[in-house]
């Protein structure tokens, strides 16, 4: 019989760590799980891990595919799996024992498309753990223990934070996306187009996820010069498929947000900004997006320098040099 719920880990580079994200998914108190392994062409030890503890546990699948990059593997999964709902775990993290029956519970008793729980971060050079309240942001206030269904409130949920930790899906919702190769970031894409499509949804207030933060290799920490190209991949593939869809406003709002973020990246990393081969891609990503200027504007919230600044990006003669001037900002922070 076909489980309820389908843990996807992406295997790659983490023989360090699978094990102990393994044992926390086949602990789990809910029981009617499968676990799909999705060894992304590992070079390491990884794999036979994953085979040794497949032959103690059925439900964990071992699925071997060429190296596409972590999207890659969550395109293959989320076209293949049969589960009603599926949850992605890196294989650095680890879930609280009742993490599915209480994301599922939820999901089941409210008939919800999404499930967005809290996390704790592990910063391994201290072990400190932090609790982070995925959802609260400066932008929109979300209430915990409420179910979502006007679409301008779901849209909301954008900017909280898209990593895949305690976050329960309808595979249904997100069968159709589609993920760039080999790039990072590729969360934020099921993410938001996710949230595109999205017509329940609820944020239960518990920490169901711990997140290995620090470790070398951490995307989320990684200030290498060619992230600014994995951002700009990103953030084109969401803005691709979004003009296929109506009443996202919020969405392109966010989108707006990720380039100011990118642009700060951009800034940390690049050793020479705007005089080098990503200075195009910023600029033509810029422009596309001011194609939905009145989107974005009708939905914006903050200060009056906020929107100043959204003005100069909105702006056709003025947002090279609104661009610029963020990223100098940037550097003397």
């Amino acid at each position: 019989m076909t489980a309820k719920v389908t843990i996807i880990v992406p295997i790659y580079n983490v023989e360090k760590y699978v094990r102990k994200c393994l044992t926390s998914l086949i602990n789990q108190t809910y029981r009617d799980i499968e676990i799909w392994a999705v060894d992304d062409g590992s070079p390491d030890n990884s794999k036979e891990i994953v085979k040794e503890l497949s032959g103690e546990d059925s439900r964990i699948k071992l699925i071997e595919k060429e190296n596409g990059g972590y999207g890659s593997v969550l395109e293959y999964s989320i076209q293949h799996i049969k589960s009603e709902y599926f949850l992605i775990c890196d294989p650095d993290d680890w879930l609280t024992d009742d993490a599915i029956q209480k994301l599922y519970g939820l999901a089941q008793r409210d008939d919800l498309d999404m499930v967005i729980g809290d996390r704790i971060n592990i910063y391994g050079s201290t072990n400190e753990e932090v609790y982070v309240k995925v959802p609260e942001n400066k932008y929109y206030k979300i209430n915990p223990n409420m179910v979502y269904t006007k679409k301008n409130d779901i849209q909301k949920f954008a900017f909280s934070q898209p990593s895949p930790h305690a976050k329960l899906y309808r595979t249904q919702i997100a069968r159709n996306i589609k993920f760039p190769k080999k790039v990072s970031y590729t969360d934020f894409v099921l993410y938001i187009l996710s949230l595109a499509d999205a017509k329940r949804i609820e944020y239960l207030p518990e920490a169901l996820s711990y997140y290995y933060f620090d470790r070398p290799g951490n995307t989320a920490t990684d200030l290498k010069a060619t992230i600014i190209n994995d951002y700009l991949v990103v953030w084109n593939s969401i803005f691709k498929q979004l003009q296929k869809k109506s009443g996202v406003d919020i969405l392109y709002y966010r989108l707006y947000e990720q380039l100011k973020y990118s642009l700060y990246k951009y800034a940390l990393s690049a050793p020479q900004p705007f005089d080098d081969e990503y200075t195009n891609q910023i600029f033509d990503a810029i422009v596309n997006l001011q194609n939905y200027r009145k989107n974005i504007k009708k939905v914006a919230v903050g200060s009056i320098r906020d929107k100043i600044v959204l003005d100069g990006f909105m702006n056709k003669h003025a947002y090279k040099i609104m661009a610029k001037k963020l990223v100098n900002k940037y550097n003397r922070q």
